[in-house]
C-alpha cells in the first residue's frame, strides 16, 4: 500500500512538472454591450481596432451555438464557452463540438500576434474534479489552439474554484483576450 501511495506521488509531481505557465483566475466582468468602452484607469490593456474587429467575426462565427462574446470594461474580448459542451462530464478532452468552436477562436487570434490571452477552465457541473480539473480542462483548451498556430507564449491558463471564490466562473470556458496598452 505504501509503494502504491508513493508511486501515485511520484507519478503526480511529474505530471505536475508539465504543465506550463498558471495564474490566478482574473476576475471575470459581466458581458458588455459590444460598442466600445471609456478605457479603464491604469487597466493596461487596450482596445484596438483589430480587437474589435476580431469579436466581431467571433460573434457572427459563433451565433447561435451558446457562446457569448463581448468587451469587458477592462479593454479586453472575453470568450465564454459553455462548459458541458466543450467538456465530457469528469474529462479535460475538448469535444468534437468545442473543438470547432476553438478552431474559429484560434483562427481570430492568429490576426492578433499582440494579444495575450487568459483561458480560465471550469471544473466539472458535480463539483468533481475540482482545481486540478479545472486547470486541466484550461491547458487543454490551449493546447487545442496552439496545434493551430497560436503561440503558447501569449497564453495564461488557470482554473476555477468550485467553492465559490470566482463566482462568475460558472462553469463556462472562458478566455480573455487583451492587447497590452502602449506607453
Amino acid at each position: 500500500m505504501v509503494a502504491c501511495s508513493r508511486a501515485v506521488v511520484v507519478l503526480a509531481l511529474a505530471l505536475g512538472g508539465c504543465a506550463l505557465p498558471q495564474s490566478a483566475p482574473p476576475p471575470l466582468p459581466p458581458p458588455v454591450a459590444a460598442a466600445p468602452l471609456p478605457a479603464a484607469p491604469g487597466s493596461g490593456w487596450a482596445w484596438s481596432t483589430p480587437l474589435e474587429s476580431a469579436g466581431a467575426r467571433l460573434r457572427s462565427a459563433l451565433a447561435g451555438s451558446g457562446a457569448e462574446v463581448s468587451q469587458t470594461p477592462d479593454q479586453r474580448l472575453w470568450i465564454a464557452l459553455p462548459g458541458e459542451a466543450v467538456f465530457p462530464a469528469g474529462r479535460s478532452a475538448v469535444t468534437p463540438a468545442a473543438g470547432a468552436w476553438l478552431d474559429k477562436i484560434a483562427a481570430a487570434l492568429r490576426g492578433l500576434p499582440r494579444a495575450e490571452l487568459q483561458i480560465v477552465g471550469p471544473t466539472d457541473a458535480r463539483g468533481a474534479g475540482g482545481q486540478a480539473l479545472a486547470v486541466d480542462r484550461a491547458a487543454s483548451a490551449r493546447d487545442w489552439m496552439v496545434v493551430r498556430g497560436v503561440a503558447p507564449r501569449r497564453m495564461a491558463v488557470s482554473g476555477a474554484d468550485p467553492r465559490g471564490r470566482a463566482p462568475a466562473v460558472d462553469g463556462r470556458l472562458h478566455i480573455l483576450v487583451g492587447e497590452r496598452a502602449t506607453p
